[in-house]
């Protein structure tokens, strides 16, 4: 049975905004079908050995950009380490604000939260559209809408793939893309929604999630 780490931000991990303890336990119920599921706060003594024994990490974290950044590479560290080894990583709406003092984790997750650039509209119902690729990827995804917020220009890094996306000022901005190593190993997705625990009222956004979860884990 495949192991499941959920990360969940805390303290420098975590921001005034997201609730994330209440998201990560809702996350881990939706993917206990998927593994044995774990969860684990960032400033928890045992991180370091959850990560390095877990088959997927998921990333419920965050960061607050008015405040002094913390010192990340630790956790960078483990992550950078657990992708070398070909496993994989599902990175959950504001970990794109996450580790903000050190660069190799956008370069990991392929994109990032850029201050004074990407925002969000006011959180409501939100329709989000599959793209060519995400049909292609996931079986059966298609558009739906749920209640959430919808990160509107996030900086994004060549070599990702665009799953899906919404549409604000008639342009449109990614919110779930993919990213893979060489040989098809170290896989990393981001799902930029899940503000709160209502996103996951949606079946289709459970769906997706599980779906993500499945393409990560590559391994053989």
């Amino acid at each position: 049975m495949r192991s499941i780490v959920v990360v969940s931000g805390e303290q420098e991990h975590s921001d005034p905004w997201h609730g994330l303890a209440g998201t990560s336990a809702v996350v881990a119920e939706v993917l206990s079908p998927l593994g044995a599921v774990r969860t684990v706060g960032t400033g928890a003594t045992e991180l370091a050995e959850a990560i390095t024994s877990a088959d997927v990490v998921v990333l419920n974290v965050s960061g607050d950009l008015a405040a002094d950044p913390a010192d990340s590479s630790p956790v960078v560290d483990l992550l950078e380490a657990h992708l070398a080894e070909g496993k994989g990583i599902l990175a959950l709406h504001s970990s794109s604000l996450a580790f903000s003092d050190d660069p190799r984790w956008s370069d990991l997750l392929g994109g990032r939260w850029e201050p004074g650039v990407t925002m969000h509209p006011q959180i409501g119902h939100a329709l989000v559209q599959a793209t060519d690729e995400g049909r292609d990827l996931l079986a059966g995804f298609d558009d739906f809408v749920l209640y959430d917020e919808r990160y509107t220009a996030l900086e994004t890094r060549p070599g990702g793939r665009v799953l899906a996306e919404h549409t604000e000022d008639g342009l449109t901005h990614p919110l779930v893309w993919t990213r893979e190593g060489a040989d098809d190993r170290g896989r990393v997705a981001y799902d930029a929604l899940g503000h709160g625990v209502e996103s996951y009222d949606s079946a289709e956004h459970r769906r997706l999630l599980a779906e993500l979860l499945d393409w990560v884990d590559a391994r053989d």
